[in-house]
């Protein structure tokens, strides 16, 4: 071999290791970890060592031991949950995807032995391969560089989001607990009504309709109390699922909602963080880098084939011959024109996509801060309002009942109003917190991701696997 062809070799060597190189062994875990625990305070754990194992509680019951706050709850979500665990090894696939865009493709061997008779035996043999493959191979790999960065953002958004929904179940649940506990006093207080009212009805003190007034008042705070026991349920088991256990689990919760904030976000602190955090932007952005990158790819679609390579016969008599070969794609047909156009098509299409996802993130922050001010506003007015007028009418009925200018029934009907009251405060507490868990997924922009099986957003089909798909087809 001459000095020329070894030091091609040798280049070509060494571009091969770079590109192996450039992938990343934790494919991307790191980088993911980073930018989800700096959103939600929590750490993700992925181990590719540990064997699939069944579902045990017992890895958490130390964990549900104490009371559970929303952040614990993350935790918690964080280390068992399956789903998560699943939508994490799309990490190991982007890899693979980006090892394969970094590595040329196999030269190819051909061979031919014929069997005329004659001892000598005449065969015809030849190695190729193709130079695209190697032309290319800086434009694929900046597409699988992109690709795989979209992968990240993709899977830590799906996580962001998933702790978002935690936390939102963590939320539904505490008012779910407050307000059947609520509702069991509501219940016990009409049934006491209902009770006087049977009493006093037998005494012919009230008439019929009064008692069917109040029986059938009774019968409708039961059927709350059942519907509020199936709330409490069913919000339990979307927050033990989203935990990731297996059998039914009681859970401390605390007593009541934390306190909230001071203030929240003004617009425009809200506008600002929606164009810079936002997480389905910067993939955008990667879109239309990959883009970019296979247009370069597609001008070259029409030479596909082209290959060079090493040939050798041996003919019937004996007489051996050996020489270069190449193969060179006659582009009388398919110039390439299909590919070309696929490619710039679907550049135009990320940057435009880019521009509307831009315009539409400012109007899903504003539409989430709105929300956030009006629940904030409404948990403030119960508690600062309603509340203590509810409780001011009790006590205020409390003194003529004592004065015997009210009756026993208009007392109980001013405790369940309270209690209906503070049934609502409980409502507009939980709102506030699930608003400002929203706002925060809209500032992120991930509200279109999930770790939930089969909801992910697909990742686009590689244009160099394609190619090589194709070139396979025809070499054979």
């Amino acid at each position: 071999m001459s000095f020329a062809p070894k030091v091609a070799a040798v280049a070509l060597l060494v571009s091969v290791l770079a590109g192996c190189a450039s992938v990343p062994r934790d494919s991307g875990f790191g980088d993911v970890s980073r930018t989800v625990e700096a959103e939600t305070r929590q750490p993700v754990i992925w181990d590719t060592q540990r064997p699939v194992e069944p579902s045990d509680d017992a890895t958490v019951a130390a964990m549900l031991q104490e009371t559970l706050t929303a952040d614990r709850a993350v935790q918690v979500a964080f280390a068992h949950n399956r789903d998560l665990q699943a939508t994490l090894e799309e990490l190991g696939i982007a890899r693979s995807e980006l090892i394969a865009a970094s590595t040329i493709r196999n030269p190819l061997f051909d061979g031919e032995i014929r069997f005329p008779g004659d001892p000598k035996r005449p065969f015809e043999i030849g190695i190729s391969q193709t130079l695209m493959d190697i032309f290319n191979l800086s434009a694929r790999k900046k597409l699988g560089r992109a690709q795989f960065e979209m992968t990240k953002l993709r899977v830590g958004g799906a996580i962001i989001h998933f702790a978002s929904q935690v936390r939102m179940n963590y939320y539904n649940l505490l008012a779910a607990r407050k307000i059947l506990a609520r509702q069991d006093t509501i219940m016990k207080a009409q049934e006491a009504t209902a009770e006087l009212a049977f009493r006093q009805h037998s005494a012919g003190n009230i008439t019929d309709l009064d008692l069917e007034s109040e029986q059938s008042r009774y019968e409708q705070v039961k059927l709350d109390q059942a519907r509020a026991q199936l709330d409490e349920l069913q919000a339990r088991e979307s927050l033990i699922a989203d935990l990731g256990l297996v059998r039914r689990a009681e859970l401390k919760l605390p007593d009541d909602f934390e306190a909230p904030p001071e203030a929240d976000m003004e617009a425009p602190e809200v506008e600002r963080q929606a164009v810079t955090r936002r997480l389905d932007i910067r993939m955008a952005k990667q879109d239309i880098e990959a883009a970019q990158s296979a247009v370069s790819v597609a001008k070259t679609s029409a030479f596909d084939e082209l290959s060079v390579g090493v040939h050798r016969e041996r003919e019937p008599e004996g007489a051996s011959t050996t020489g270069p070969a190449v193969t060179i794609p006659i582009p009388l047909f398919d110039r390439g024109a299909a590919q070309k156009t696929r490619a710039r098509a679907m550049l135009r299409q990320a940057q435009q996509r880019l521009e509307a996802l831009t315009v539409s993130a400012r109007s899903e922050a504003r539409a989430a801060q709105e929300r956030l001010v009006e629940a904030r506003s409404r948990m403030a007015y119960m508690k600062a309002v309603v509340i203590p007028r509810r409780d001011r009418i009790l006590k205020l009925t409390q003194l003529e009942y004592n004065a015997m200018l009210s009756s026993v029934f208009q007392l109980l009907e001013a405790r369940q109003s309270l209690a209906l009251a503070q049934r609502e405060e409980i409502l507009a507490t939980r709102d506030y917190w699930v608003a400002r868990t929203e706002l925060e997924t809209a500032l992120l922009g991930v509200a279109s991701f999930s770790v939930r099986p089969g909801s992910g957003e697909p990742l686009r089909p590689n244009l160099f696997e394609q190619k090589n798909q194709q070139g396979k087809k025809a070499n054979h």
